[in-house]
């Protein structure tokens, strides 16, 4: 009943909308359009999918996820750190099922959210991408981006503090798997760009589809490329592992700090 309430109020918020679903599909459309401007058919086609909207997808999907994660922090803030608390306190559920149903509505809805951009891609933009590893990818993400969410809550007493932080993380990842700034690993090997996230997440999209895109920095003029390979199921175990230790810390660090904090 309560995740029910929560699931409801994330979907009727335009935010959602925008942010989640909205957002990544222009951002797509321009990158893809920009992308196949006077390269002819033949050399934009591989297997009957689109090269720049396969390359192109996991990185885009996944990156949104994090205005996911600040769904629940709009919860926690707004009914934990107002006087909304002593209302919920009143009623004869605990407050960590309000807490733990807020968590799981998050979840839900970023994964709904980013399987719809997915369903777009793939019938839209013609993009290619394994169901079953990009479900589990998509839903690791989504659990990982709301456990940082509320570890930034029991964090940071103030929620423009908490969103200054989400947003930071993302960007910085982005930076550093798409601007070089921290070296990416030769394709079967696992480097530090494994180790984020969006990285751990993107990769094993990346891995499962077969192909990725790859930018160089000679002098600084970043020449974007689409490396095609076999698909590697042995990388998409690894970062899907990767991803799943991630998922388990930021959990183990959301329980450690909430009962210091008896939050």
């Amino acid at each position: 009943m309560i995740l029910k309430h929560y699931l409801s109020r994330i979907a009727k918020d335009p935010i959602n909308f925008l942010m989640l679903i909205l957002f990544p599909l222009v951002m797509l459309t321009i990158f893809i359009t920009t992308s196949i401007q006077g390269v002819p058919f033949e050399l934009r086609s591989y297997n009957g999918f689109c090269i720049q909207a396969t390359s192109m997808l996991a990185f885009n999907v996944l990156f949104f996820q994090y205005f996911g994660g600040m769904i629940v922090t709009d919860f926690l803030y707004s009914e934990f750190r107002t006087d909304i608390r002593w209302r919920l306190m009143a009623t004869p559920k605990s407050l960590k099922s309000f807490i733990l149903s807020a968590i799981g509505a998050s979840i839900i809805i970023g994964a709904i959210n980013g399987a719809i951009v997915l369903v777009v891609a793939r019938f839209v933009f013609n993009a290619y991408f394994n169901i079953p590893i990009t479900v589990i990818a998509l839903l690791g993400m989504s659990a990982f981006v709301t456990l940082f969410g509320v570890l930034c809550f029991q964090i940071f007493p103030k929620k423009g503090t908490t969103t200054a932080v989400i947003m930071v993380f993302a960007f910085a990842q982005m930076l550093a798997i798409n601007f070089g700034m921290i070296p990416a690993p030769e394709l079967g090997e696992i480097g530090v760009v494994n180790f984020l996230p969006l990285g751990a997440a993107s990769m094993a999209m990346n891995y499962a589809g077969g192909m990725m895109i790859t930018l160089n920095n000679p002098e600084l003029g970043f020449e974007a490329g689409i490396t095609m390979f076999g698909v590697d199921m042995n990388m998409v175990l690894i970062n899907l592992g990767i991803l799943g230790g991630l998922i388990v810390a930021a959990l183990a660090a959301v329980i450690i700090v909430g009962r210091k904090r008896k939050i």
